[in-house]
């Protein structure tokens, strides 16, 4: 009788095996016969559940984004709705090991959009999903064109992830939020309810 394979599972273990390569070996390397490898086995036992390396790569980039997510809206929606962007951004901008790597990812697919149409629309769909999760995050810290500042952080995020990739040293951490929140910090909002909260220390990295 076939041995039962969790399916969940086996995606999670993929996932992992290609941010593995990934770290190793950059993300050029990424392929499914690595990512086999690293797994210990045959390249179907990839095939069966990704048949391509640009599924190969959504599937590190949503289980990413799947811990991500639940991870964020429970840490944004503890804190009072004026701060919440500035939370967002912060949780955005800060990164374990595992987020450096799926970063990397994000710019393999960035690299490749032209020629990989199933890459191009899973990207737009993802960058469609964050901007309006900034839009409707700063509609609740009361900014008076949560249009214009969703739009604004999308771009200073996203330039934030290659520019710590170009320049680590100089672009760490810290200094791409301190940026980023003195830029957010000078944005017009509407009412004395939504003044612009006071500086804190950034939460802990993902």
């Amino acid at each position: 009788m076939p041995r039962e394979v969790d399916t969940g599972q086996r995606y999670a273990d993929i996932a992992a095996a290609t941010i593995r390569v990934a770290r190793t070996a950059g993300a050029q390397a990424v392929t499914i016969r690595s990512v086999a490898r690293e797994l210990g086995g045959s390249t179907t036992l990839v095939t069966n559940y990704l048949p391509s390396r640009a599924a190969l790569i959504m599937n590190a980039l949503d289980q990413g984004r799947d811990r991500w997510l639940e991870e964020r809206s429970a840490a944004v929606a503890a804190l009072p709705p004026s701060e919440r962007l500035a939370g967002l951004v912060d949780w955005s901008l800060s990164s374990s090991p595992d987020d450096a790597v799926l970063r990397t990812l994000i710019l393999e697919i960035v690299a490749n959009a032209g020629v990989e149409p199933e890459l191009r629309a899973s990207l737009q769909r993802e960058s469609r999903e964050f901007q309006d999760v900034l839009e409707s995050t700063a509609r609740e810290s009361g900014f008076t064109d949560p249009r214009h500042v969703a739009e604004l952080l999308y771009v200073l995020v996203r330039g934030a992830y290659i520019a710590t990739m170009e320049d680590s040293e100089h672009w760490d951490e810290t200094r791409v939020r301190d940026l980023v929140q003195a830029t957010l910090a000078g944005l017009p909002r509407s009412g004395a309810d939504h003044e612009a909260p006071a500086a804190s220390a950034s939460p802990s990295a993902l």
